[in-house]
């Protein structure tokens, strides 16, 4: 079963930090990586591809991204 028939996804040793995942040669957190790997083997699974267009990483809310500033009515 090849979940990452393009070669996006990578999982490195470093001897002193342990493994370091990354996609597309950028560094992403490595529960991230397997739960990529975990979303392709269920796309698999259901017939899908599993080529993997966009790793689907939330990076989190920012300031002013999502949430509006609140403003006190005087």
């Amino acid at each position: 079963m090849d979940l990452d028939p393009n070669k996006d996804l990578c999982l490195a040793e470093d001897k002193e930090k342990g493994q370091k995942a990354y996609y597309k040669d950028k560094p992403m957190k490595y529960l991230d990586y397997y739960e990529e790997l975990a979303n392709r083997e269920i796309k698999l699974n259901q017939g899908k591809d599993t080529g993997g267009k966009s790793a689907g990483v939330f990076s989190g809310y920012g300031d002013g991204t999502l949430k509006k500033p609140f403003k006190e009515i005087n």
